[in-house]
């Protein structure tokens, strides 16, 4: 028994080992997937940020080339101012166009007001730039060499521009024969920008500074948390430690928690971190995989269990069928065994009249010989015989009628089945010196009933066991030779509210320890001429129709081998 459990154990070990291992494949596989997704996704940001910034690198060379912007500083003239209007109308992303000499002085300014419209600053109210970082690292720029601002909110006067206001800012100097004679200088309206970039992409999108602080972030409460009150850092939003947002390489991703993945962005020369959350995470997807693979697995199971249950049904009802078949052959061939034994008991009962018949006879011719027959000697004669006659024929009907009401349920009188059996055996247990004694004990609760010792049951059956039970004694006495003080067969019936318990004893030494174990197996016996079927049998019986249960114990302190049978007061079984 412990093999079989040890290889299911085995089996449950190695199929949780295969189940967690299928899982792991098949979430890895998931990542993976949304990890080609979303780098996709930040190619494409990327690529929507290489095509603005080349595109306004060709608007500020077109103008750095003009030759009116060139000499502005020499010559003033309305075509240098009316180029920068034009150009300024037709890029509705332009927030502000300035032309600054070298010193810092805006030369030309022109800003578009929030409703679009277009207005040049007046000479009076032009500013000197030189100490904002923006023109410092524009004025410093190479000839042909064009400049971006970080990425940041727009500050007037000091402050930043309430609402907020994100703003670009593109700077390339004009040279004149080798000389640098100023800087132009373009700022964007980029909230529009913003705004598209975030449409562009289908998961969350999210982009944090070196510092830690979101510049763009799906939630505008959170959008440049380092100017809100007080300020905001993305460990904070995403509740993990503060070096996951630490700068990574190109080409590299991390993961920020188990749905946001991280990628290096260039955004005009500033290194920033593009975060990407999919609205729908790995485990949400595993789980709907699983429950879509699973769904096909159980409907392809049904497809083939069903047919294989009915299958198995099939045959196991046949299997059943031909078990009870060769049970009941069994039981049958154990009734002719047992009617056998009873043979046998008869014939030990017929010994004795069968030599009184011809002790009456040879003296009915002795005393035709010597002239003593008369009529009072045959009329006496023929009573003797009748009477022993009628005694054979009396064990005749018992005979007929052991077995009879077979498969009904009846009231069964214990006292009187054991009587039966001890009048069928009378002549054995006689002629080997054997006593069968019979104790009755009433243990129920109720002592008002006046029948304590009869069971609603099958007495077919029930005499079929007591049957085995001390016939069994009989012989296992008769073989070991006990002495006329243990020539004793003990049969207690004791009757307690719910069950009876009916043990058949004896002195005859016990069955041994090492086949003990196997009595109640088919065809195993130690008898010389048995067939190995009694005990066998005996437990079906009781097990299967009685609804009982039958076993054997051995006390080594008195000496007693007892079988014990046990039976409810009613059955509920029909057969």
């Amino acid at each position: 028994m412990k093999r079989p459990i040890r290889t299911l154990w085995i089996g449950i070990f190695l199929s949780v080992i295969v189940l967690f291992s299928g899982i792991w494949i098949i979430y890895n596989d998931i990542k993976s997937q949304i990890i080609t997704l979303l780098y996709q996704q930040h190619e494409m940001n990327e690529f929507h940020i290489a095509e603005f910034k080349s595109t306004q690198s060709q608007i500020i060379k077109t103008l750095v080339l003009n030759t009116d912007l060139i000499n502005y500083n020499v010559v003033k003239n309305t075509q240098a101012e009316s180029l920068l209007y034009h150009f300024l109308k037709a890029d509705p992303q332009i927030m502000q166009l300035r032309l600054i000499d070298p010193q810092g002085n805006e030369l030309i300014r022109f800003d578009r007001k929030t409703d679009g419209s277009i207005i040049q600053i007046p000479h009076s109210k032009l500013q000197n730039k030189f100490d904002r970082p923006y023109f410092k690292e524009f004025i410093l720029l190479a000839e042909n060499s064009i400049g971006f601002s970080k990425f940041d909110l727009n500050i007037e006067h000091g402050k930043v521009e309430i609402p907020f206001n994100p703003t670009l800012r593109i700077g390339m100097p004009i040279y004149k024969e080798g000389k640098k004679e100023g800087v132009i200088v373009i700022n964007y309206y980029m909230n529009d920008w913003v705004k598209d970039l975030q449409v562009n992409n289908p998961s969350r999108f999210f982009l944090v500074d070196h510092n830690g602080y979101f510049l763009m972030h799906p939630d505008p409460s959170w959008a440049w948390s380092e100017y809100l009150t007080p300020s905001k850092k993305a460990h904070e939003y995403f509740m993990c430690s503060f070096s996951s947002f630490s700068p990574i390489y190109e080409d590299e991703y991390r993961w920020i928690d188990s749905n946001t993945i991280a990628f290096s962005m260039n955004l005009f020369g500033q290194k920033l971190l593009a975060l990407y959350k999919p609205d729908t995470s790995p485990n949400e997807l595993l789980l709907r995989r699983l429950i879509q693979f699973s769904s096909i697995i159980i409907l392809s199971l049904l497809l083939i269990v069903v047919p294989l249950i009915k299958i198995i049904r099939f045959n196991l009802r046949q299997i059943e069928e031909e078990k009870n078949k060769n049970k009941n052959i069994l039981i049958h061939q154990a009734k002719l065994n047992a009617m056998g034994d009873m043979i046998s008991a008869i014939a030990h009962q017929w010994r004795q009249p069968l030599n009184s018949i011809g002790l009456i006879m040879q003296d009915i011719v002795s005393a035709f010989n010597y002239g003593e027959l008369n009529k009072e000697y045959l009329k006496s004669s023929e009573k003797s015989i009748m009477n022993q006659l009628q005694f054979m024929s009396q064990t005749i009907d018992g005979f007929r009628n052991f077995f009879n009401n077979e498969h009904q349920k009846t009231s069964c009188d214990l006292p009187l089945i054991i009587e039966d059996i001890r009048q069928l055996y009378q002549a054995q247990f006689t002629a080997y010196g054997i006593i069968l004694k019979v104790d009755f004990k009433n243990h129920m609760s109720k002592l008002t009933t006046d029948y304590p010792f009869v069971l609603i049951s099958y007495s077919a059956e029930i005499k079929q066991i007591l049957l085995n039970l001390i016939a069994n004694a009989k012989d296992a006495i008769i073989q070991a030779k006990c002495p006329p003080s243990e020539r004793t067969i003990f049969v207690s019936v004791v009757a307690f509210d719910h069950i009876f318990r009916i043990d058949v004893s004896d002195h005859a030494g016990g069955i041994k320890a090492e086949v003990v174990d196997r009595i109640f197996e088919p065809y195993f016996t130690t008898k010389e001429l048995g067939t190995g079927l009694g005990l066998y049998i005996a437990k079906i019986l009781c097990e299967q129709y009685l609804e009982g249960s039958l076993f054997y114990q051995y006390d080594h302190s008195k000496g007693y081998s007892t079988f014990r049978m046990v039976l409810p007061h009613r059955i509920n079984r029909q057969f």
